[in-house]
């Protein structure tokens, strides 16, 4: 008896994605949720898994290969292996010279091993390899980053001093970030990814993130000039292409149409944390908390943990919590599902573990679709009082959340130096009113308080 592996549809409107390598052959045994090829679409890269328990019996296509949506891509053979197992379809080379020594040490690697020593800045002469044919896989690499130094437990950030002066110089605020490393260290590459955020927020922000400069009284608008009495480009003026990549046009088109088919409107509350921050456990980040706040949130106002697709409406018993995380070539939203089932604890750990497998292309398929809200942080971003968020359809509600730090704040008639965070909620008026989205907030900062 066998099983056939077909390419799944990943979401993001994907009518074909790319067979980037096989990591099993055809005669190894493998086991159910064992990763077995390599799969990129236009936003991400995931590993497919078998489905059951057997043998690698064929594969349809060879590495590197565009296959449609629903192609059979093998068959697993669930009884017994075949007495002759087919080769991989490859096409004929030519000859090769030998690797040098540089070639070797990447086939050392597996392809998603090699993403994760880039993420952690790790070199790979540092790790050893307890793979076949001494590969090094994702456990050796865990096991060297947890080799390395620790906390020393007195609640500030898990960051080694370089990654400190690094967040330091780059204005980041390490509280925000959710470490990606062993133990949720954070690493150069988690602070590296923060600062390019702004530059891709714009992707999720509607016009520009808020700062203090977007307080400042407008200048007087310039005259305006018809487009044909424009001087023309001087010669010694130049400007460069930049490649408009496939995850971009993906972005782009998606969230156009968020923008032209939901009218967004924006309900924003100023919310002050310092009491929290006193008692909350050194190992939980303030990001942490408040997702766990938004998640609690949610239960009590079913409007917005909803979707509207084909001009029905949904509301959901469990919270699928999608996060915004931004990449080096664009951003991606995964999806924690059931996240009302964790502790804070709890949600810290998955959050961590999500997260950094977006980063470096380990997704599951079912982990990038079914999200029920949406939560964007740039609180990273010192500089970022407040933004707006731009609805990830087909949900009817986006949480974006500023830089908590410290602030005047009015309490009891009287001025005080408190640390709070701006949260605007975006919310789709077609299935929700103003009032809807005022008691989201007003929720949240109750939870808040009684922490």
């Amino acid at each position: 008896m066998s099983t056939n592996i077909v390419l799944p549809n990943l979401g993001f409107g994907m009518e074909e994605g790319r067979l980037l390598r096989w990591l099993k052959q055809p005669g190894e045994v493998v086991r159910k949720g064992d990763p077995i090829a390599e799969i990129e679409s236009d936003k991400t890269n995931v590993e497919l898994e078998a489905t059951v328990d057997g043998v690698l019996a064929e594969v349809m296509f060879p590495a590197d290969t565009v296959v449609s949506v629903g192609a059979v891509l093998a068959r697993i053979e669930t009884e017994a292996a075949p007495a002759t197992i087919p080769a991989v379809p490859e096409p004929v080379a030519a000859t090769t010279p030998a690797q040098p020594e540089s070639s070797r040490d990447s086939q050392r690697l597996t392809p998603l091993a090699r993403k994760m020593l880039d993420a952690h800045g790790v070199s790979a002469t540092e790790v050893k390899g307890t793979g076949w044919g001494g590969r090094i896989t994702q456990d050796d690499i865990k096991g060297a980053l947890a080799s390395t130094p620790k906390s020393n437990g007195n609640g500030r950030p898990l960051a080694a001093p370089a990654v400190k002066k690094l967040a330091r110089d780059k204005g980041i605020d390490l509280r925000m970030l959710s470490g990606s490393g062993t133990d949720g260290h954070i690493t150069r590459a988690d602070v590296e990814q923060a600062a390019h955020a702004l530059a891709h927020a714009a992707s999720l922000a509607a016009g520009h993130p808020q700062t203090q400069a977007d307080l400042q009284p407008a200048a007087a608008a310039a005259p305006v000039i018809a487009a044909s009495s424009q001087p023309a480009m001087s010669s010694d003026e130049e400007r460069t292409e930049v490649p408009f990549g496939k995850m971009r046009q993906m972005i782009a088109a998606r969230l156009a149409q968020s923008m032209q088919d939901a009218p967004h409107f924006y309900v924003t509350a100023e919310l002050d944390f310092t009491p929290v921050l006193r008692k909350l456990p050194a190992n939980i980040g303030i990001n942490t908390l408040l997702l766990y706040l938004t998640i609690q949130t949610l239960q009590s106002n079913p409007a917005l943990n909803a979707t509207f697709e084909n001009g029905h409406v949904y509301q959901y018993k469990h919270v699928n919590l999608a996060l915004a995380v931004a990449l080096p070539d664009g951003l991606i939203s995964p999806v924690l599902h059931h996240a009302d089932d964790f502790s804070l604890a709890g949600l810290a750990d998955r959050v961590r573990d999500l997260v950094n497998r977006a980063r470096v292309g380990r997704l599951k398929p079912d982990e990038l679709g079914g999200g029920t809200f949406t939560v964007s942080n740039l609180g990273m971003i010192k500089q970022v009082d407040r933004f707006t968020a731009i609805l990830n359809p087909p949900q009817v509600g986006i949480l974006a959340i500023g830089a908590a730090k410290e602030r005047p704040f009015v309490i009891d008639g009287g001025l005080h130096i408190r640390t709070t965070a701006h949260l605007t909620l975006s919310a789709d008026h077609r299935v929700v009113d103003g009032m809807v989205a005022a008691q989201f907030l007003e929720q949240f900062e109750a939870h808040l308080r009684a922490f």
